[in-house]
């Protein structure tokens, strides 16, 4: 596969896009590199022998959200596979585009028995959904707070009461074991700052009993 011609062409299809209106340019195209990079190092700590896949894993993951937001599909997994397989024809062979299309068709599928998914497939699910927490979570609530006229007690109050109570759900949905501990990780880093957050969103000094000592 010619991987950098493979790369611009994800660049010109999402780079200077937003897959919604209230998100930054180019935030799915950025959200496949990081997933690219995340799913190769789950790899490479679950499967350290085995590195046949990592470009199938990357263009994936480079392309896995091509038809996110797009309000006219019903399935952007689906969909995305086929504008996907339209776009990679020229750079991969036909087992490639298999391989890449049947990752992206169902790396949104979090319901299905899991046994039926090649461990590729499953790196790449976890990858996907691993991005979206820990500092992810803060960039995006922000976005969303700003350009949803809410105040920095509404965006404190949602990440406080609202945000926690999807943690489970989103932890069950993830294939390795590996993958929830950073989970885990992640959620305790979110914890921590929101906790700060509501310290100085309400004019208090973080660990203020260090400075009156």
């Amino acid at each position: 596969m010619d991987m950098a011609a493979i790369r611009q062409c994800a660049f010109e299809q999402m780079g200077n896009k937003s897959s919604h209106s209230f998100k930054e340019k180019g935030n799915k195209y950025y959200h496949g590199q990081r997933v690219a990079a995340l799913a190769v190092r789950l790899r490479e700590i679950l499967f350290p022998d085995d590195d046949s896949h990592d470009d199938i894993l990357t263009v994936a993951a480079w392309f896995h959200d091509i038809e996110n937001g797009n309000v006219d599909i019903a399935d952007h997994a689906k969909a995305g596979a086929e504008k996907a397989r339209g776009l990679l024809t020229p750079f991969c062979s036909e087992q490639e585009l298999d391989e890449i299309c049947a990752i992206i068709r169902v790396h949104d599928d979090r319901y299905s028995p899991r046994d039926q998914f090649s461990d590729h497939i499953k790196v790449h699910q976890d990858a996907d959904h691993l991005d979206h927490f820990g500092t992810f979570d803060i960039w995006m609530t922000f976005i969303y707070a700003v350009s949803h006229d809410q105040t920095i007690n509404e965006a404190r109050d949602w990440l406080l009461s609202e945000r926690p109570t999807e943690n489970e759900r989103y932890r069950n949905e993830l294939n390795f074991n590996i993958s929830r501990r950073i989970f885990d990780e992640k959620i305790a880093f979110l914890k921590e700052f929101t906790e700060r957050f509501q310290v100085e969103s309400s004019g208090g000094i973080w660990h203020e009993e260090e400075f009156t000592k």
